[in-house]
């Protein structure tokens, strides 16, 4: 019988698991597995607190509609009736510029206006901004086919302030990280698409917007920019778990991975486990975990994994009584950004109550702010009373909310975020080659081709697939 291990009990190690699962059941291909993480959850940055009522989300939030692997994980473990869609109604996003808070401009698509009249009006943009990006409508595409940053490729085609107030913070903030060196071709492929395609971002958007069914989906209903369930994110997480029939070890870290040329042995570093032998190995971890473990038999693929950077983040909730605040601010919206010209500790914050119901109770208001990232990582080690009253200063001088939370949760994600710089996927090609000289190992999870759950979710499908490809051919 064939054995795998799986390292690492984040998102993307419990899919691999399972996807081998339902593999081996609708082939019934002898095939087992041990599943191997070293926090004492399953999970990784997935966690959900629910405190008074309030549900409080660690790490991310929701699930992105278009890209459907997380959903359809969900729907497929039988969580249909708990997904919930976001209040697109009420789905209103905020800039602070200039110290104060600026409805984004309706019309646009990321950093792309489709809508002549609501950018026109913006404040958000200079009139010599506004200029400036209409350009793009004129500029020719690059020539090169090369990757670039972020940055260079707003720069050139809508100008530093469409970088500055627009694309930093909404496109670089997913990522946390610095648009100057940030790859577009790993994180946003389809607008190098849009200007070989179309020459122009503007006329790409215009012509798609153009083509989208006036219904927005099949059953009548636009569909919601992003998904999450009832009860939290956690959710998934534990009907995973409750589906793996494997042995899932907690609590436990790989030593050592030995190559035998073929299979692996496998070394815990507490001595509770003998070696474990396999026929395979999945390296669902953070990079430079995977770097440190493959080093002794493929030290340039582990020299290639320790070069994916990784920054800091953190996240800290606040919940109030809606009594308190609602004369405060205005809570109709999903939140704000923030612009690194600004200069501000503070680099984003949802207004989770109004993005998902149901993640306060009574009608109680959840905020969430978001700190550190890249040049801004020295917030996340501050003290909890520092970083909790400096969230809430930050919160008082942009919100005018003053009032005391009545509940607070500080999660801090240390090296917890990969970045994706430019060259990225060529970096990862070339690591998935060097993994290949030896048979059985495979790299999965956020470092390579996605940082979302879906991205983690398809990954781990593909993976499995291709374990079972090796193993048992078109079984």
């Amino acid at each position: 019988m064939a054995h795998i291990v799986i390292i690492g009990g984040g998102i993307a190690g419990l899919a691999t698991a399972y996807y081998l699962q339902k593999q081996r059941e609708a082939t019934g291909a002898p095939l087992d597995y041990t599943l191997i993480e070293s926090d004492t959850r399953f999970g990784g940055k997935i966690v959900t607190r629910t405190i008074d009522d309030f549900v409080i989300e660690g790490g991310p939030d929701s699930l992105v509609t278009t890209k459907p692997w997380g959903a359809a994980l969900c729907r497929d473990l039988g969580l249909d009736n708990e997904l919930i869609p976001t209040n697109d109604y009420k789905r209103g996003i905020f800039i602070l510029n200039k110290g104060k808070l600026i409805e984004f401009p309706g019309g646009f698509r990321l950093t792309v206006p489709t809508e002549f009249v609501p950018f026109a009006l913006s404040p958000l943009i200079t009139p010599l901004g506004k200029l400036r990006m209409g350009l793009d409508l004129f500029i020719q595409p690059r020539q090169e086919t090369g990757d670039e940053s972020l940055a260079s490729f707003i720069r050139r085609r809508l100008g530093n302030e469409a970088l500055d107030k627009i694309a930093g913070p909404m496109m670089a903030g997913i990522y946390m990280a610095d648009p100057e060196r940030m790859s577009l071709q790993s994180t946003f492929p389809q607008f190098l698409e849009m200007e070989q395609q179309h020459g122009s971002l503007i006329k790409a958007m215009q012509r798609a917007k153009k083509n989208r069914p006036a219904n927005g989906a099949a059953n009548g209903k636009p569909q919601p920019m992003f998904l999450s369930l009832k009860g939290g994110l956690n959710d998934l997480v534990e009907a995973l778990v409750q589906r793996l029939q494997g042995e899932l070890c907690l609590g436990q870290r790989v030593a050592a991975i030995r190559s035998t040329n073929p299979g692996f042995e496998i070394r815990l570093d507490n001595g509770a486990y003998p070696p474990i032998t396999a026929d395979a190995v999945v390296l669902a971890v953070p990079a430079y975990t995977a770097a440190h473990l493959v080093e002794p038999f493929l030290p340039q693929l582990a020299q290639l994994l320790a070069k994916i950077r990784y920054v800091s983040t953190a996240t800290i909730s606040l919940g109030y009584r809606r009594a308190d605040v609602i004369k405060q601010h205005n809570f109709a919206g999903f939140g704000f950004l923030i612009p690194k010209s600004e200069q501000r500790k503070l680099a984003a914050c949802t207004w989770s109550s109004t993005k998902f119901d149901g993640r306060a109770p009574n009608n109680d208001v959840l905020l969430r702010a978001f700190v550190g990232g890249d040049s801004r990582e020295e917030v996340v080690d501050l003290p909890d009373n520092e970083l909790l009253s400096l969230i809430k200063a930050e919160i008082a001088d942009l919100m005018g909310v003053t009032t005391t939370p009545v509940v607070h949760q500080i999660f801090r994600w240390n090296k917890g975020n990969p970045q994706y710089d430019v060259g990225h996927l060529a970096q990862v090609d070339r690591m998935q080659e060097l993994a290949q000289q030896v048979t059985g190992l495979y790299l999965t999870g956020s470092a390579y081709r996605g940082i979302g759950i879906p991205d983690c979710v398809k990954d781990a499908m593909l993976t499995a697939e291709s374990i079972f490809k090796r193993l048992y051919g078109n079984v």
